[in-house]
């Protein structure tokens, strides 16, 4: 290489440089740290963790930004040790999927007033670094449960869910909504993969697929699964007898396609997508952020493989509800948190 041309990369260097140093927040910006606390141990759950990761892989290949994946395990302790060691490795925004513990991370966003968090599914407000994302999951649900009450061949039909959390019940709530809306004289099944709060209901297929070939063979012949990975063993068993499932948070159509009826989906990743640009380009707002069926945050799958079963009515009558949830014509108000 001749001298000529290392001293325009010399110069090349140091015009960027002082680019850099006289815009830093933009430099920071393109070499920032981001944090990703998944909900349990499974990242890739074909659920709600890997929506999340998805939305930040997008963050990834727009911005360079640098990711610092950890696992939240089961317990506040273990979530809280996960938050501070993405912390450690120097992340300036941290995502968090985990269980309601808001006085807990509330202490941690307070010891790192300069770390932004972002809390998906978790109360954590009045805090100036703290987003938390709610997600209409009730009005979502209320669509899924009239569709499975207008699809049913035998007049049952089922919910299983991942514990009893009140996320979960908001769940459970809009869908019992939308089978009163349908007219019909539909039975519902309720199943917890776990009782309570235990969050390993999110990580047995095992026993979501026992509990839903029993559900099956009593005469559901479509369940809605709201159960994170344990969900897979809830399609699983759809699969096996012939059964319809309705999957949740990502698109899980292809998952078994014709089998998976609809997926109602939660757009974590467009969330945390939009909030941590936001946060990148230094115009967040802290605070309470809430994202549902008007604006895409919540919504049903274009059930490309199951279409097909659907009568055009019901379709008209789907979309007609809809927009009523939109409009706020009809209202499903969330469990108390």
């Amino acid at each position: 290489m001749s001298r000529a041309k290392v001293y325009i990369g010399m110069v090349l260097f140091l015009l960027i440089l002082i680019s850099c140093l006289g815009n830093s927040s933009i430099c920071r910006a393109e070499t920032m740290k981001i944090g990703f606390v998944a909900s349990g141990d499974t990242i890739n759950d074909n659920s709600f963790n890997e929506m999340v990761a998805s939305g930040l892989r997008r963050l990834q290949k727009d911005r360079h930004v640098d990711l610092v994946v950890r696992r939240g395990g089961f317990t506040v302790d273990s979530v809280a040790h996960a938050i501070r060691s993405t912390i450690g490795e120097g992340a300036g925004i941290v995502v968090v999927n985990s269980m309601p513990a808001g006085n807990r991370f509330g202490e941690i966003a307070l010891d790192h007033p300069k770390v932004v968090f972002i809390f998906n599914d978790s109360n954590v407000d009045g805090y100036s670094n703290v987003i938390s994302i709610d997600y209409a999951h009730a009005s979502g649900s209320c669509l899924v449960g009239a569709l499975c009450a207008w699809q049913t061949k035998t007049g049952k039909i089922g919910f299983i869910g991942g514990n009893e959390l009140p996320v979960i019940k908001d769940f459970l709530k809009g869908f019992s909504r939308g089978v009163e809306l349908s007219g019909k004289d539909v039975e519902v099944d309720v199943k917890f993969v776990r009782r309570g709060n235990a969050e390993k209901g999110f990580e047995d297929p095992q026993q979501a697929n026992a509990l839903a070939l029993k559900m099956y063979g009593a005469g559901a012949d479509i369940i809605y699964a709201v159960a994170g990975l344990s969900g897979n063993g809830i399609i699983q068993a759809g699969r096996e007898t012939g059964n319809l499932v309705v999957g949740v948070d990502s698109d899980q159509d292809h998952l078994a396609k014709g089998t998976v009826l609809t997926s109602m989906m939660k757009r974590l990743d467009v969330a945390v997508y939009k909030e941590c640009l936001a946060v990148m380009d230094g115009n967040f707002t802290p605070g309470r952020k809430a994202y549902g069926l008007a604006d895409g945050g919540v919504g049903l799958t274009e059930m490309k493989y199951s279409k097909h079963l659907i009568s055009s009515e019901v379709l008209r009558l789907l979309d007609v509800l809809r927009k009523d949830l939109i409009s706020g014509k009809i209202k499903v108000e969330p469990s108390a948190q």
